[in-house]
């Protein structure tokens, strides 16, 4: 017998629980995590939550430098959307335990302080009220280390999954009256990213394998202060707050030398400080640099960063600190209207899955996790004026056939990952050329993997490709050169 549920959420993030949260007031909701609920990429947010609280500060404001960051290439509405729904969203996770820091920090983009945060670990932060909130509701259940392996899709309609348990052969159906990707992002099909291993862009494949385009996926945020050591598969992210609060990015001879690429030096959008720490790497390392602040400034603003980097046996009020850029956000994906629903009726996305036009060709920072909160609600009030019409609604699926699929042995799986991580950051990567993404195109084609997982990835790797092929000319985050600089 199948199993159904009227709410089928893919993802275990903000996006996934805040979702989640709000569709539990209409229905039964299932939340699939290929991992564990807490291995997801909002756990690893430092910076916070931008939004407008104070009459010193503006929505006009936090639009512009919204508009401007994404290169001209942002969706008015959208931005304004979820602009204006930020104190809303800020209301909602402290109704729900998250406590906010009195004052509010600036990031990069920034005309204004309006990063409010809970601690230098935000993201960790929400992700654990969330949880202890969704798990207070009797209607959510969650199905933990299982995968969507294909979008189940009837008579032009999205009816819910076909799932995987992790280490299991059989493929199960479940029914869904309405389904959500909250997937997150794909910063590791990049051989250096923040994300988590897990974030290898299945979401984008699901809704490709069931006939979607994507949009604007050639516009992949590279962030610029990542810890310059890896660990597990990902880079440590040293927050952007760290700028805000005076930190600077100094060369081998201990120069500061981002002004010579932007007059808003440390304080510039990512597109631009990545690019320029790209440059300057040639010459030798760079690093960031708090040696001039205040030490029990330091400590109290970023207690936790403290900590992580005590591992690698660093310390912000006495060393500098290396780093590097690495893969970090796409600001693309699967395209969706203002009320989250794709182009495929029952399907809806939200969160770094989604391509609302809201980031354009560079995301603002801090604009992620609201984007995710004021979506989510979006979602639920679109869905909750049907729900009374759905209460009958029968998703018969019984008769489908499931998929057949080809895993292969983890360690070819994850030799596979790895070399699909180094041509996209060889060829994909900071600074393009077309010859690189010829190149690129090519090798990515030419790995002859069997197992679904890895041709999910091959897959977003080449629409990736074939996305920064047809935009020739650099824009935002996506930066195309004659040669390599």
């Amino acid at each position: 017998m199948q199993k159904q549920t009227d709410y089928l959420i893919i993802g275990s993030g903000i996006a996934g629980l805040a979702t989640a949260y709000f569709l539990s007031e209409h229905g039964s909701v299932t939340v699939l995590t290929k991992s564990e609920v807490r291995n997801a990429n909002t756990y690893w947010a430092q910076g916070g939550i931008a939004a407008v609280l104070s009459k010193e500060d503006s929505f006009e404001s936090h639009m512009e430098d919204t508009l401007k960051t994404g290169a001209g290439h942002c969706k008015e509405s959208a931005v304004r959307q979820v602009v204006f729904g930020a104190p809303k969203a800020i209301k909602f996770l402290k109704s729900i335990g998250l406590k906010i820091e009195d004052e509010p920090m600036r990031e990069g983009g920034h005309s204004r302080a309006r990063v409010w945060r809970s601690s230098d670990f935000t993201g960790r932060d929400i992700l654990e009220v969330l949880i202890k909130a969704v798990q207070r509701k009797n209607n959510i259940s969650f199905l933990e280390k299982t995968e969507a392996v294909e979008l189940i899709v009837d008579e032009g309609e999205c009816k819910g999954a076909f799932t995987r348990k992790k280490n299991e052969d059989e493929i199960k159906k479940l029914a869904a009256k309405y389904t959500i990707l909250a997937t997150g992002g794909l910063g590791q099909l990049f051989s250096k990213t923040t994300n988590t291993r897990g974030s290898g862009g299945d979401g984008m494949a699901l809704a490709v394998n069931a006939g979607l385009e994507l949009k604007d996926i050639e516009f992949v945020q590279f962030h610029p202060t990542a810890l310059a050591i890896a660990k597990e598969g990902r880079h440590f992210l040293l927050s952007e707050v760290l700028r805000g609060m005076g930190a600077k990015v100094v060369n081998k001879r201990e120069e500061a030398f981002l002004s010579k690429f932007d007059e808003r030096a440390e304080l510039a959008p990512r597109d631009l400080v990545s690019r320029a720490i790209y440059v300057e790497e040639m010459t030798g390392p760079v690093h960031l640099d708090m040696r001039h602040i205040e030490a029990g400034m330091i400590r109290k603003k970023f207690p936790n960063i403290q900590k992580a980097l005590k591992e690698y046996d660093l310390d912000l009020t006495k060393d500098l600190v290396p780093i590097t850029p690495v893969a970090h956000y796409a600001c693309g994906g699967v395209p969706t209207d203002l009320k989250g629903a794709t182009m495929l009726p029952g399907l809806y996305a939200v969160g770094e899955v989604a391509c609302t036009g809201v980031h354009g060709a560079n995301r603002l920072a801090s604009n992620s996790l609201l984007e995710a909160i004021v979506f989510a609600r979006v979602i639920s009030e679109s869905l909750a004026k049907s729900a009374s019409m759905d209460v009958s609604k029968n998703v018969n699926i019984d008769s489908l056939e499931v998929p057949s699929i080809i895993t292969e042995d983890i360690n070819q799986v994850k030799a596979y990952g790895k070399r699909i991580g180094q041509i996209m950051w060889e060829g994909v990567g900071i600074v393009r050329t077309v010859e690189g993404l010829k190149k690129a195109k090519k090798e990515i084609v030419k790995i002859p993997a069997r197992d679904y997982r890895v041709q999910h990835r091959q897959l977003v790797c080449y629409k990736i490709i074939e996305a920064c092929q047809a935009r020739p000319q650099s824009l935002g985050a996506h930066y195309m050169t004659k040669e390599i600089i």
